[in-house]
């Protein structure tokens, strides 16, 4: 297996194979990108995100975080994402230590740009999106094999 570890700065230029970002905001956007070097045709790649994640302002209001390859989401076998959500007035900041994580298949070796990214759930208005705050937040990469058929 090969692993390629990211904790995330506001470039992404490898610093000992890893960079840090602490308080990012993002509205509706790439939270921030990464090259990562995949080495193998028949193999999926395994990608995960823990850090803070919360949206405020607004009442009734959802998130979206989700990951991008090459600029477009997975299709093989899902989408990789999680959301926020608040039912409630606009003083609530639901401020957590959140986890997102998947497999993506199909994507053909080389080069890829593997991306966080955070836009508005289906059928919800804009609310501001905060990424990142008072502790470390990181994307793994990991290029694993394909699952058994």
């Amino acid at each position: 297996m090969l692993m390629f570890m990211l904790v995330l700065m506001t470039k992404c230029e490898p610093v000992l194979n890893s960079e840090t970002w602490f308080h990012l905001l993002a509205f509706s956007s790439t939270v921030q990108d990464c090259i990562f070097q995949k080495k193998h045709e028949d193999t999926s790649l395994r990608v995960f995100y823990s850090g803070a994640l919360r949206i405020y302002n607004c009442n009734s209001c959802c998130k979206r975080w989700f990951f991008t390859f090459n600029g477009a989401e997975c299709s093989g076998p899902m989408p990789i994402d999680g959301l926020v959500y608040i039912r409630g007035g606009s003083d609530l900041e639901p401020l957590r230590v959140r986890h997102i994580e998947g497999y993506c298949q199909n994507i053909p070796k080389g080069m890829v740009r593997v991306g966080i990214n955070v836009g508005n759930c289906a059928r919800y208005d804009n609310a501001d999106a905060h990424s990142g705050w008072n502790s470390v937040s990181r994307i793994v990469i990991e290029e694993v094999p394909a699952p058994q058929k």
